[in-house]
């Protein structure tokens, strides 16, 4: 008996112990759960190029994104009621454990479809009305009735008119890819008026979008894009065993021409087309294929991806440096290759494929969504696959994020170049024509490094100038010259944009000598040559006193810095006599 009872007691005593042990693990999986977290810049170790250090693992809280108003069909142009904001985020989470299907319905397929409401009534405006009343109202009451948080079931209560609703907003009418400067009005007007305006010119900078015929929208908060980088890629590609097929596409012509060649898809054939139908560039359609895929995975407990939108959308856009050890995709492509046109009559340009692809994000910052080369959509005259855009503009448009020359004006308004930049002409510039249309590969692995200044100073030349124009006021300016033009050609030859433009012996020096000849161990023109000593201009080139000022200040402002290294203040160049006032 006595035996009996001890075992009785042992068991209780341990269950209490599991009981316990198990209510802890329950609280934490509700904590975790609770306070979504994101790992940013975490990234797997196999994942990394050989030798290439993980970067610090450092958690931030997921963003909380704001409700959306709910998207009504066209039948809804006219509403009695201000539409309803929801919060799917806290829905999802808070409904965890029913699941999607609470409110989803799925296909025959047994795959998530993500509408709403599962049951949809749309002979008319009010069985449709009705359907999304029924779902609703009809879950806030089951979830109340059964002693749970439940939402609310007055018309007042969802159909809330706050000030988010009454906030409109114009929009001008644009297509999604507008390109401002196809337009030959605008090519003219903002060739002058540049945004940011440029500090050496009179016009200021204007806001192209605001010349259009605009639209009347409510105005609405944006949740964050997601941009599908080269790490996401890489996570995706070694989870899914390079299996290609599970989210790209190659249509049934081309599988039977490959199996007829006896050949297996390569990496290049998954890119060449596109299934319009089920294009992961397509929101819906995106939703649709990755939040299957995630869900089938996470049931059959293998390792899957975000399931709430909060953990897609976190507004989080790794930069090129902090991806620089993740491998970049490699798909067959050629390392050096030369663009040839036939018809174009300029020489072919060189271009080094892998050197781009360590500069961007994603293959998406070149080849916008369809991954095609250029040549396919863009032609010489323009063709409608290519919105008009001729293969000129698509290489050399300024304006345009996804041409070369938008690319390196990026490049070039970033503080180490702007503080030469901002003052010399932008855009496509005439001399640098043959620098990119060589004909050869050769100039690819050609090595230019700007040489010490020092040599090409004439042998009179003092490695510290001084500046006196302001000498009734204040003291001469000490102008460290050498130490400021070693400065920049550091810049210059630690950047491999640079080295391939500034060809010229005298590069860094035409940053302020920017009309005078240049040559070796010559002098060149003084200021004043060209800029008035006089307090007011005769003509649109600044005074001797605005072009300094234009010139180092603005210099300067660009580049950043300390008041130390670059001052931007009177004092910090200009030291006071004694005895007179600062002006």
């Amino acid at each position: 008996m006595k035996t009996k009872w001890l075992v009785l007691v042992l068991t209780a005593a341990l269950c209490i112990c599991l009981g316990i042990i198990g209510k802890k693990a329950v609280v934490s999986s509700q904590e975790q759960t609770g306070k979504a977290v994101l790992q940013e810049g975490t990234i797997a170790e196999e994942t990394l190029a050989p030798d290439a250090q993980p970067p610090s693992e450092e958690k931030k809280e997921l963003p909380e994104l704001p409700p959306r108003f709910i998207t009504l069909p066209g039948m809804f142009a006219s509403l009695e009621r201000a539409p309803v904001k929801f919060n799917h985020d806290k829905h999802a989470r808070t409904l965890e454990k029913d699941g999607c299907t609470l409110c989803h319905p799925k296909n025959g397929e047994e795959k998530l479809l993500f509408s709403f409401p599962k049951e949809r009534d749309e002979r008319d405006k009010d069985t449709l009305m009705n359907s999304y009343h029924d779902s609703c109202i009809d879950c806030h009451q089951e979830k109340a009735g059964a002693g749970e948080k439940g939402g609310p079931v007055t018309c007042g209560e969802c159909h809330l008119i706050g000030e988010d609703y009454l906030k409109r907003e114009y929009l001008p009418i644009l297509p999604e890819y507008y390109e401002v400067l196809r337009d030959t009005y605008h090519r003219d007007c903002i060739s002058c008026h540049q945004e940011p305006a440029k500090a050496a010119e009179e016009a200021g900078g204007l806001d192209w979008k605001n010349f259009y015929v605009k639209e009347q929208t409510r105005a609405e908060e944006a949740w964050p894009m997601v941009l599908f980088d080269y790490l996401i890629h890489d996570k995706h590609n070694k989870t899914l065993e390079e299996k290609c097929e599970l989210c790209h596409f190659i249509s049934p012509e081309r599988k039977a021409e490959l199996e007829a060649e006896g050949k297996e898809p390569a990496c290049k054939d998954w890119l060449k087309e596109i299934d319009e139908k089920n294009s992961l560039t397509e929101r819906d359609t995106a939703h649709f294929r990755c939040l299957n895929c995630h869900f089938e995975r996470k049931e059959r407990e293998e390792k899957a991806g975000p399931l709430h939108c909060n953990e897609c959308h976190t507004g989080i856009e790794r930069t090129i440096e902090e991806m620089s050890a993740v491998p970049r995709l490699d798909c067959e492509q050629e390392e050096k290759i030369l663009i040839r046109i036939e018809e174009a009559r300029a020489k072919a340009v060189p271009f080094n494929h892998k050197g781009h692809q360590d500069k961007t994000r994603s293959c998406q910052d070149c080849h916008h969504q369809t991954l095609r080369p250029c040549v396919e959509c863009h032609t010489v005259e323009g063709c409608d696959e290519g919105e008009g855009i001729t293969l000129a503009e698509a290489y050399h448009e300024a304006s345009s994020p996804w041409s070369c020359i938008g690319c390196h004006e990026a490049e070039k308004k970033k503080a180490n170049c702007a503080g030469c930049h901002h003052l010399l002409k932008s855009g496509l510039v005439e001399s640098s024509c043959s620098t990119c249309h060589t004909g050869t590969l050769d100039s690819l692995d050609a090595v230019r490094k700007l040489p010490d200044p020092k040599e090409l100073f004439p042998e009179d030349l003092e490695d510290e100038l001084e500046i006196k124009v302001l000498e009734n006021e204040y003291k001469p300016s000490k102008v460290k010259h050498l130490q400021i033009l070693r400065k920049l050609t550091d810049i210059s030859n630690e950047s491999k944009l640079a080295q391939h433009f500034h060809v010229e012996k005298h590069t860094v020096c035409a940053g302020c000598h920017h009309l005078g000849p240049l040559e070796k161990q010559a002098p060149v023109p003084s200021c004043a040559t060209c800029h008035t000593v006089r307090k007011e201009p005769e003509s649109s080139t600044p005074t001797l006193l605005g072009a300094y000022h234009q010139q180092c200040l603005g210099c300067h402002q660009q580049m950043g810095g300390t008041e130390e290294d670059m001052p931007q203040t009177c004092t910090g160049c200009h030291e006071e006599k004694e005895g007179v006032g600062s002006k």
